[in-house]
């Protein structure tokens, strides 16, 4: 069932209208069983301004470039928050790839007046990924990850999840992920912490 049709009225003043692009952490869900209809399990909920969330579940950073003229455009964010590659990564991709991939929305972004905001990689648990999915997880992916972070500490406007995250061996907490992936709420909650926190400063 659909609402009527409204007239509403976007402020798009400094900090107050912004969208999250990415993979599943980005679309929304938890750990193991959370689908993304719930909205307690998108971080997008608990941000202090305006957004709209345009991440897709199962995401590369690949498919992340062929479709933002689709579904970023339309909604003319004035301030783009970027987090992909996880799928990528984990995948076989090398950061190399993943890092050209997210030049090019980058790039994107710029041509269109949208601030790109990058958010650091928050590490993962391939032994949790194959005890819930049954998934690989490439043997080097701790090097391929840290080499697509050194990246995006290197963009002008970035947020760094990923400290925040990760336990003494540099994988992401049990408490964080239950399934070795997906932040459950506490992650989520925990990642809008952490950008609401440095708003002010990737935006000004």
């Amino acid at each position: 069932v659909y609402s009527d049709a409204r007239k509403f009225v976007v402020d798009r003043q400094a900090g107050s209208y912004a969208a999250a692009y990415g993979d599943s952490i980005v679309h929304g869900g938890g750990s193991v069983s959370y689908s993304p209809v719930d909205w307690d399990y998108d971080f997008e909920t608990y941000l202090a301004f305006a957004n709209v969330n345009l991440g897709r579940s199962g995401d590369t950073t690949e498919d992340m470039v062929n479709r933002f003229e689709a579904d970023v455009l339309p909604f003319s964010p004035r301030f783009l928050l970027i987090l992909g590659g996880t799928n990528s990564l984990r995948g076989g991709t090398p950061a190399r790839q993943v890092i050209a991939e997210l030049e090019q929305v980058r790039d994107k972004c710029l041509a269109n007046n949208i601030r790109p905001i990058f958010l650091t990689l928050p590490s993962i648990n391939p032994a949790a990924i194959a005890e819930v999915f049954n998934e690989p997880t490439v043997a080097d992916w701790r090097e391929q990850f840290a080499a697509v972070n050194e990246f995006i500490r290197r963009q002008p406007y970035y947020i760094d999840l990923e400290p925040y995250f990760i336990d003494e061996q540099g994988i992401i907490r049990y408490e964080y992920a239950l399934d070795g992936l997906h932040p459950g709420l506490k992650g989520k909650k925990l990642m809008a912490d952490i950008i609401n926190q440095n708003w002010d400063r990737v935006t000004q």
